[in-house]
């Protein structure tokens, strides 16, 4: 059989119709047939060389010359004579209406590489128009969709001519429409027939037509106008797509006002733009929640009041409890002069106290703002002053002092002494399901965080959108893992409670052992488990090791940073389908938590999935160009939320309210423009591709690599400043830092942004450079930056209070020939890759919670014991081994 292909059919050849055939030695190749051009040429060379393979691919790539066919009889050096028919239909009784004394189906030569594929074929519908306007509607529907592919399309026409054209750029979408047709024009003569072909590969030289590497084609003849498409490179819902917009697009242009700005004209018609829209949005559940967050818990507690609703460490609190306690402390804030709609700041350790004061704070009718005491005091300070706080809570004496204006800081103790004797029904709130119930501050790239507002009504329908597919009810029992000023825990606290569930308090030091956060999963009998990948990296390399019980962990809930799916292999080995579900789900701070969801299979887990699912009910994603265009599936560009989950505002900042939050075009309500770089699936999932700036997420915190950069440009001595994201030799991502210094050595620098930057956000390395390479437009040239420092700073410096208790012990001298020491000097210099010396500073080495981790391991290989509190407490391998020789 010959290597003729039709639409769809799989095989070798040119497009879309294609075929080499050997010629018996004692066939006549001839005869009239109506259509088809014919003659003969002889090749310099074998049948079985390379020359001859050239030969093949030229002319199955040749135009037809406005002909229904080709054929070329190639007559080489050793006898063989080879038949190429190249045409628009089937060649079969060409091939036989030429052989006339051969057989009826010649044996077919194989076609030369690179000729291999599958194509299809679809009607295109469009007006009898000049084959420039084609061209110019074809090159804006590139220039929309698949911009970032960096398309090329090569035009050839019947007559033998061939050009590449231009897509439109920026400067071409600011021009009127007339303007665009008049200067794809310029080149373009008209012919009879004409191939529009795509390619990906933007090569400098132009390729002939029908090249394999032309992905999609589109072939127009006085008779029809049709596409090719090579199914492996393009998928059929991706070329329908491309088609229909080629229509739209030669409407509009050919059709509509000449006076328009091409930016104005869209290739995605009402009806596409109606259908892409529905695509990307889920319906609402019925039986939304009613009511304020704390209306919802106090009817929980009326339902069920013995039922437990907190677990930390030894101390139990009952739902009736909850809402007694909290209640009391309700009217000890308004006693305190918090009236409705005041923010309060909670500034308290991860507890059950914690979460009482947050439901406390809701029952006043105030608005919880959550600082994490770990922080450094000017960002704490920071955050109390831009909120407007007149009282925040914390966890300290009133004798010791905080970061916070005279008169602000209120210890929870006097607030207990406040609500003695006080009514346990709470004072009536006067806020409702539209009010604000938390500011949750995010990384800014001004270099100070950023406020979102986020009303009671957002939790509740993040419940109600998510508890019926989870089966989320009183028999769970969820973790707390997350610090409260990160937003994944809005999800734990309310999630659970909102549904009548057991919340268990996972302890700071708990969250950084993976071995004593597992003994807490298992003993308590967690049901409901939500983790960044990072920190669920850590859990699941305690799966691996044989011997494991099972966890009684029925779901898994991925969220703040990306999931590479592959990781999860041994998880599904451990934990069956079955028995656990795992749940990957995209999510901001300013659309409350979670967005979308996608249930991960070992099927995903192997394919390495990128989706993170459709929208939850209620609310709604698309894509956008960087206008503001709507984007068909297929096409990457930012991601925009609309529906149930959008935030009010970010709080003081309305020029920033405006660039973000903004009207739906498509809707009554908000759209938030999220800066993620996605694009949505044809069946309506979507896939998040990264960033549009340089926003970034470590260890599932989002951070602006801007603020930590105008941090360091706060110090007088940097002159100069960049953050890049990086990563070590064992593949943990880092935050590497570079600074242009007058006066200043890298010591000072990190510890002046030690003050303001949480320890999440400080670089891992601080690199000192003479200068910041740059692009030619002026930017820096991050891949002309230096292999960051690793080297320790020579200057003393001071690490920032890494968690509740953690003060430093002065390390004793280092003894000579001792095996903990040698040891614990062993493991730091594998993971800081320099010469670290017995009295360095874990912090001043760029330390962070990974890299404590990791040494925690690497020394219990060692047969060392100690504890991630160690490492932070300690900080030195003097001290540290110490530690772990039992001194």
């Amino acid at each position: 059989m010959s290597s003729e292909r039709a639409g769809g059919a799989v095989g070798r050849g040119m497009s879309p119709y294609g075929a080499v055939y050997r010629v018996p030695g004692d066939a006549v190749v001839g005869g009239p047939v109506d259509g088809v051009r014919l003659w003969t040429e002889p090749v310099g060379g074998p049948s079985d060389g390379p020359l001859a393979e050239r030969r093949r691919a030229a002319e199955l790539h040749a135009p037809l010359a406005g002909a229904d066919a080709r054929a070329v009889v190639l007559e080489y050096t050793d006898g063989v004579r080879e038949l190429v028919l190249a045409g628009d239909r089937p060649l079969g009784d060409v091939a036989a209406a030429l052989v006339g004394n051969g057989p009826a189906e010649p044996a077919p030569v194989p076609a030369p590489a690179p000729l291999d594929g599958a194509l299809a074929v679809l009607p295109v519908e469009i007006p009898d128009v000049p084959t420039a306007d084609l061209v110019a509607a074809f090159g804006l529907v590139l220039a929309r969709t698949c911009a970032a592919q960096r398309p090329v399309l090569d035009v050839h026409t019947e007559e033998g001519q061939a050009y590449t054209a231009v897509l439109p750029d920026e400067a071409d979408e600011d021009r009127t429409v007339a303007e665009y047709r008049a200067r794809a024009g310029e080149r373009r003569p008209d012919a009879d027939g004409v191939r529009f072909a795509v390619r990906v590969d933007p090569y400098p030289h132009h390729l002939p037509p029908l090249d394999p590497r032309h992905v999609l084609t589109v072939h127009v003849t006085p008779r029809s106008v049709t596409a090719w498409y090579r199914t492996q490179d393009v998928p059929d819902w991706r070329a329908d797509i491309v088609v229909r917009q080629l229509e739209t697009s030669v409407a509009e242009l050919v059709g509509g006002d000449q006076d328009r700005r091409l930016a104005d004209v869209d290739v995605v018609d009402a009806g596409e733009r109606r259908r892409i829209l529905d695509l990307g949005a889920t319906p609402r559940t019925a039986g939304r929640r009613a009511g304020t967050v704390h209306e919802q818990v106090l009817a929980g507690a009326a339902a069920t009041p013995a039922a437990v609703a907190l677990v930390d460490g030894d101390t139990t609190v009952t739902y009736r409890q909850l809402a007694r306690r909290a209640g009391r402390l309700a009217h000890a804030l308004r006693s305190l002069g918090v009236a409705p709609r005041d923010r309060v700041g909670v500034c308290l350790d991860r507890g059950a106290d914690l979460v009482v004061v947050l439901l406390a704070v809701l029952m006043a009718g105030a608005v919880y703002v959550p600082m994490d005491p770990t922080s450094p005091a000017e960002r704490l300070a920071y955050t109390a002053e831009d909120a407007g706080l007149k009282v925040v809570l914390v966890g300290i004496a009133e004798t010791e002092t905080t970061p916070f204006a005279a008169g602000t800081a209120v210890p929870l103790a006097r607030l207990e002494e406040l609500a003695e004797g006080a009514p346990e029904e709470p004072p009536a709130s006067g806020t409702g399901p539209d009010d604000a119930a938390y500011v949750i501050y995010t990384s800014g790239s001004t270099g100070r965080p950023k406020g979102v507002v986020v009303p009671h009504r957002n939790v509740s329908d993040l419940v109600s959108a998510t508890g019926p597919d989870f089966g989320l009810g009183p028999d769970d029992v969820w973790s707390w893992f997350h610090s409260a000023a990160f937003d994944f825990s809005v999800w734990e606290i309310w999630g659970c409670l909102l549904t009548g569930g057991r919340l268990v308090v996972v302890p700071y030091w708990t969250c950084r052992s993976p071995e004593d956060f597992r003994e807490l999963l298992a003993k308590e009998r967690v049901t409901v488990l939500n983790q960044t990948p990072s920190a669920f990296a850590r859990l699941l390399e305690l799966e691996r090791a044989p011997g494991r019980g099972p966890l009684d962990v029925r779901l898994v809930i991925f969220g703040g940073e990306p999931l590479d799916a592959r990781s999860l292999t041994p998880w599904f080995d451990a934990h069956p389908e079955s028995t656990c579900r795992v749940v990957n789900m995209f999510g901001i701070t300013e659309t409350t938590v979670h967005v979308t969801a996608q249930t991960v299979t070992r099927a995903e887990a192997l394919t390495g999935s990128r989706s993170v699912g459709r929208a939850i009910p209620g609310w709604s994603v698309r894509v956008l160009d960087g206008r503001g265009r709507l984007l068909p599936p297929g096409s990457p560009g930012e991601i925009a939320v609309a529906g149930d989950g959008v935030a009010l505002e970010y709080l003081n900042q309305p020029e920033l309210t405006a660039r973000r939050f903004v009207a739906d075009p498509d809707g009554t309500g908000g759209l938030y423009l999220s800066g993620d770089l996605g694009a949505l699936l044809p069946d309506g999932r979507l896939e998040h591709l990264g960033r549009l700036d340089d926003q970034v997420k470590v260890r599932g915190y989002r951070i602006e690599l801007g603020e930590i950069r105008n941090v360091l440009l706060a110090h007088e001595a940097v002159v100069a400043a960049a953050v890049v994201l990086g990563r070590d030799a064992a593949g943990e991502v880092r935050l590497d830092a570079y600074t242009v210094l007058d006066g200043a050595d890298t010591a000072e620098v990190r510890r002046h942004a030690a003050r303001v930057l949480p320890e999440y956000m400080m670089p891992t390395t601080l690199t000192r450079v003479d200068a910041l390479p740059l692009t030619v437009n002026g930017k820096v040239d991050t891949a002309r930056l230096p292999a960051p420092d690793t080297a320790p700073d020579t200057a003393p410096y001071k690490a920032p209070e890494a968690g509740p208790a953690a003060t430093a012990t002065p390390p004793a001298p280092a003894a000579a020939g001792d095996p903990a020491l040698d040891a614990v000097l062993g493991v730091w210099r594998e993971l800081f890759h320099a010469e670290v010396g017995p009295d360095d500073d874990f912090f001043e080495l760029g330390g962070n919670s990974l890299l404590a981790l990791r040494i925690v391991r690497l020394l219990k290989d060692r047969d060392f014991v100690v504890g991630v509190r160690e490492v932070y407490r300690l900080r030195t391998p003097a001290g540290l081994a110490r530690f772990a020789a039992g001194e």
